[in-house]
């Protein structure tokens, strides 16, 4: 074999590496070289001449020989469609290339992608990694261009797969041929940490008057292998010699097994009881009968008692009276400002009111689970469907005692669960890896629908104190709000905490960011003109932690919009209320009240498409039926939102149905539009059902919800019949703000500030019941 001089470039701190001998082939392959060693080894071509070592999640981008892109990331699509449109537009347009030219994309899993990362922020604040990675490839296609044409790269451009100038033209295919090429990028960060990798440095990124492909609608790729059943999901994944199991869970959040039940044999032959520490599981070759033995098991199980939460009933007392808030530090948002004390001296109208927000669960249409396949040699592979297949693999290795090299996770099409595995586990991944290394066989632990309900986790509960205080011209002169709220995310698989395996530590004092009790200033504070402002966050452990001798309790987890739907809902029903004690309308004190151009031009366009009249006085309800309008705002990771509603409220029974839902958007740059009112369509479906429905009942010892009776969700016939979403696209911000998951917490303040509009009663708590919307019409 020939070998030559390796020649390296710099392109603005990546590397570019090529030889002029290769067997055959050839491809222009874009790694990863880390800031920070230990990690993963910088990126290389293989002696076999292949582009890509699927043993090392190096490669982002390969540029082929007959001018096709592919691109690789460590994000999972969880039916937003984003990897399969929104990531190929960003390429595509960053690469000069049609977007037909990208015509794979692979995604997800921990042997065959790099990066890493929870499937949430998908646009990263306007760069995400594939953007850069994508940058850097074409200027180092300008590098090798401007060698091969003898053309200074200053004076090449780029198009549609091809480079020109200087008469003279090449096609990026053309560039890559016969030659051995690679381009190592600057890469920071942990791999299995829920945030995964960030791509450093600063290529030049194409400017959006450039765009050619961001800005237009795309299909969904993936919507047609769905939909002809060509997409394997993770439900039908079968491997030779797979055994099905069940998990029985204890009978409370804080019960330590007495005594497992034995399996009847005469009735479900095939079937064996597995045991591990707390974790009890039967397993059986076939699915029914692993079903039909769990129960039956489940009987004659003995669990110890225990009664260590406060029950639904008593949830606020028991967080305003016998919580700890005092360990945690207090922490004041960085907007606040000014003298709060002062501020409200001589005010001429004050504001003081609670409001409280329960426990949301995470629970997919589907069923959550996994299939494991642990070998002698130590290493196991996991099929399953997670938001973050690295962050994982780490929880997998830790719990096993082994190096992440060992694990490998796949990924497949499955029902979504919001953010509940976005810091690796659902729920059964780790169950099915005990079990599989028990046995000796591949296990497949499906979860139950009341395993979903009862030991998944849970968005957390929140109240907040808010006090405003107005001056003689119905302005804001001072805001104080006091937020309240249990640890946010616990990341331990219950299988491995059960099982008595290592894990990692439960939500603390002493946490990480991550798994810390502190409770951070998350939503943004939108209303400039007020002078004096004191935001002020109080955390404390989970409900049921400490008192649980499993250190469970209720688990909470990041939904959509975590934390700052916790702190949003109170704002913006105080501004309401305000509003109202001030005679002035909602939306316009809002107006009135805001700097940001963007925001103003957001509630400018809401009142034009909802033709909002102004309303500065309550207006008491008479006859049957009375209807309401509200409002709400958000600033969401670079993206301003405008949400609008009326409702129907039915006054002999408190009943509200939301009739009209508006939604104004600017998230700067527009990637796909099609896709991204779908996004935001589908969040504002999932708002509506926690504003009128969602709530996880609990007694004093477990979560009583066992299925959609127990805990309801928005019905077809409760879809608003009219839903208008509009789309500011804004190209000069310069960057993607997060495009859908603000939408689900905007529902709840402008569907109760709406029913506030038609009774003249606040809504201070969610859900909305009828039985609620009554008592307060009484109050």
């Amino acid at each position: 074999m020939e070998h030559l001089l390796e020649q390296m470039t710099d392109i603005y701190g990546a590397k570019l590496s090529r030889r002029s001998f290769v067997r055959a082939g050839g491809a222009l392959v874009v790694g990863l070289g880390l800031l920070k060693p230990g990690i993963a080894s910088a990126a290389a071509l293989r002696e076999d001449g292949n582009a890509f070592d699927a043993s090392l999640p190096e490669s982002w981008i390969e540029i082929r020989p007959d001018n096709t892109v592919l691109f690789r990331t460590g994000k999972s699509d969880f039916g937003q469609g984003t990897i399969y449109t929104a990531y190929r537009q960003i390429v595509a347009d960053e690469l000069d290339v049609s977007f037909e030219a990208i015509d794979t994309v692979i995604s997800a899993d921990t042997d065959t992608t790099p990066e890493g990362g929870g499937t949430f922020g998908l646009l990263g604040e306007g760069i995400p990694n594939i953007r850069k990675a994508a940058a850097y490839t074409r200027q180092a296609l300008l590098q090798l261009a401007s060698e091969k044409l003898g053309v200074p790269a200053s004076q090449l451009v780029t198009s549609d797969g091809v480079v020109s100038g200087g008469g003279k033209s090449i096609t990026y295919g053309e560039l890559v041929r016969n030659r051995n090429l690679s381009l190592t990028i600057p890469v920071s960060g942990e791999l299995t940490s829920i945030f995964g990798l960030r791509v450093g440095g600063n290529p030049p990124l194409k400017p959006a008057s450039s765009y050619k492909v961001v800005g237009k609608s795309f299909k969904n790729s993936i919507v047609t292998s769905k939909v002809k059943a060509d997409e394997l999901w993770v439900t039908n994944v079968k491997l030779p010699g797979m055994l099905h199991a069940r998990v029985v869970h204890p009978n409370t959040l804080g019960s330590r097994l007495v005594e497992a039940g034995k399996v009847d044999k005469t009735k479900y032959p095939n079937a064996q009881v597995i045991v591990k520490g707390d974790m009890v599981a039967v397993v059986a070759p076939t699915e029914w009968e692993a079903v039909q033995a769990s129960w039956q098991v489940a009987g004659n199980t003995k669990w110890s008692e225990w009664k260590g939460l406060p029950g639904k009933a008593k949830l606020f007392d028991h967080l305003r009276q016998n919580a700890d808030w005092k360990t945690a530090p207090v922490q004041k948002s960085r907007k606040s400002k000014g003298n709060i004390a002062a501020g409200f001296q001589g005010v001429a109208k004050t504001l003081e009111a609670t409001y409280q927000l329960p426990y949301w669960k995470h629970a997919p249409i589907g069923p959550t689970l996994a299939v494991a396949d642990y070998r002698p040699d130590g290493s196991v592979t996991i099929h399953t469907h997670t938001q973050n297949a690295q962050a994982l693999r780490g929880q997998m290795a830790l719990m096993l005692g082994t190096t992440v090299d060992k694990v490998v996770v796949k990924t497949y099409a499955g029902a979504g669960h919001y953010g509940r595995s976005n810091g690796g586990n659902a729920g059964a991944e780790d169950e099915a890896v005990i079990l599989s290394k028990e046995l000796g066989k591949p296990v497949r632990v499906q979860w139950m629908r009341n395993d979903e309900m009862q030991w998944s986790t849970q968005s957390p509960a929140a109240y907040a104190d808010v006090k405003i205080g107005l001056d003689t011209h119905g302005k804001i002169v001072a805001y104080e709000i006091d937020h309240y709220q249990p640890a946010m995310q616990d990341d331990r698989p219950i299988g491995a905490v059960l099982a008595g395996l290592p894990a990692m530590s439960a939500p603390s004092e002493k946490g990480t960011m991550l798994n810390t009790i502190a409770n951070g200033s998350s939503d943004a504070w939108l209303y400039d003109t007020v002078a004096n402002l004191d935001e002020r966050c109080h955390g404390t452990y989970q409900v049921g932690q400490k008192e649980s001798p499993l250190a469970i309790g209720l688990r909470d987890h990041s939904m959509r919009t975590p934390t700052q739907f916790q702190q949003n809902f109170p704002r913006e029903m105080a501004m309401n209320e305000a509003a109202a004690l001030a005679g002035a309308d909602p939306l316009q004190f809002r107006i009135d009240h805001a700097k940001e151009e963007r925001l103003i031009t957001v509630l400018k366009r809401l009142q034009k498409e909802t033709g909002w009249k102004s309303q500065p006085k309550q207006v008491a309800p008479t006859g049957a039926t009375a209807r309401g309008r509200g409002v709400s705002a958000m600033l969401r990771s670079g993206t301003y939102w405008g949400c609008a509603c009326e409702v129907i409220v039915t006054l002999d029974t408190g009943a509200v149905k939301v009739d009209k839902y508006t939604m104004v958007v600017d998230p700067g740059i527009v990637v796909n539009p099609e896709q991204l009112k779908r996004q935001v369509e589908g969040g504002a479906m999932m708002g509506i059902s926690i504003a009128l429905h969602e709530e996880v009942p609990f007694n004093e010892s477990a979560v009583t919800a066992q299925d959609w009776m127990s805990y309801p969700i928005l019905t077809m016939a409760e879809i608003p019949a009219e839903m208008n979403v509009v789309l500011l696209n804004r190209p000069e911000v310069g960057s993607y703000g997060q495009g859908s998951e603000a939408a689900n917490a905007l529902a709840a303040s402008a569907i109760a500030s709406a029913v506030f509009n038609a009774t003249g009663k606040p809504m201070r708590k969610l859900p909305l019941r009828p039985a609620y919307v009554k008592e307060m019409m009484k109050a």
